[in-house]
């Protein structure tokens, strides 16, 4: 009798004791944060995440892609996605959102109201009236969207929203999305396509990790732009192009200031993870 009650009380303790673990555990995932510029090939695509608060920024161009680096990096569980930032109706930016929609709960679409004619925003904009139900919603300079556990991703870009259809020829570029995420003492700069920064961008606060835009354009990341912002490290999204992405003159001119670069072509998916102890991200992969 006594063994049979020291073997359940045994059973008991070690119940209360991994229980108690599970939830310390369950307590520490639901805080951690991460951010992960997606190797979706020549595009763009970064995922915002803090426990069951996932946050994504464009989907590259291929929905199969996508699907397939976000399974990486969301548990199979979590089929919802609280907000989709499209920022600007470019191919390589919006084609792999479609399926997305498709394939998650996506709550919120949000963008600056910018449309193209192309084929890619029209099945866009399809996706999400279908999806989602609803027109998506426009923002723009002020725009905010804060994590419970810390960290806030704020709209520095476009000032108002836009009006109209861009027509094939036009360059969307400059209606992109910019966005800073802060963690702490950790900023990320994310820039979309945008060209010529220092132009539209009124402030250039030195940020932690720039998000170079436009895949390492030639016509982004000025000398200028850089020397305003002065980040420590460099993230470049970018695939086989024909393009010359990312430019022979925009790496030099990262190095030149100190940047340390990382390229999704060269290393995969390049993750930061933010310490809640530290109150700062750091590079992972």
């Amino acid at each position: 009798m006594k063994k049979t009650f020291k073997l359940l009380l045994a059973v008991l303790v070690f119940l209360v004791g991994t229980g108690g673990l599970f939830l310390w555990h369950l307590s520490i995932v639901e805080k951690q944060t991460k951010i992960v510029f997606l190797n979706i090939g020549q595009g763009d695509a970064i995922l915002i995440s803090q426990g069951e608060k996932q946050v994504l920024i464009d989907g590259g161009r291929s929905g199969k892609e996508l699907l397939g680096r976000l399974g990486r990096q969301i548990p199979f569980w979590d089929r919802d996605i609280e907000s989709v930032i499209a920022t600007h109706p470019d191919a390589d930016h919006i084609g792999g959102l479609p399926a997305l929609l498709r394939s998650y709960r996506v709550h919120e679409i949000l963008t600056t109201g910018a449309e193209s004619e192309t084929e890619t925003s029209r099945l866009f904009q399809e996706a999400v009236v279908q999806e989602i139900g609803r027109e998506p919603t426009r923002i723009f300079r002020g725009a905010s969207i804060a994590f419970p556990h810390g960290g806030t991703l704020l709209v520095e870009y476009p000032l108002q929203p836009e009006e109209g259809v861009a027509s094939p020829d036009q360059d969307t570029n400059e209606k992109s999305i910019v966005a800073r995420f802060t963690y702490g003492e950790t900023s990320f700069l994310l820039t979309g396509d945008l060209p010529r920064e220092e132009t539209f961008l009124a402030e250039g606060d030195p940020v932690t990790v720039l998000k170079v835009a436009h895949h390492g354009s030639k016509y982004s990341t000025s000398a200028l732009f850089l020397e305003q912002i002065r980040p420590k490290e460099a993230v470049i999204s970018v695939g086989k192009n024909s393009y010359g992405h990312p430019d022979a003159g925009v790496l030099e001119r990262l190095r030149s200031i100190g940047a340390r670069i990382h390229r999704t072509d060269e290393e995969g998916d390049v993750r930061y993870d933010c310490l809640l102890h530290l109150k700062k991200c750091v590079y992972v992969r």
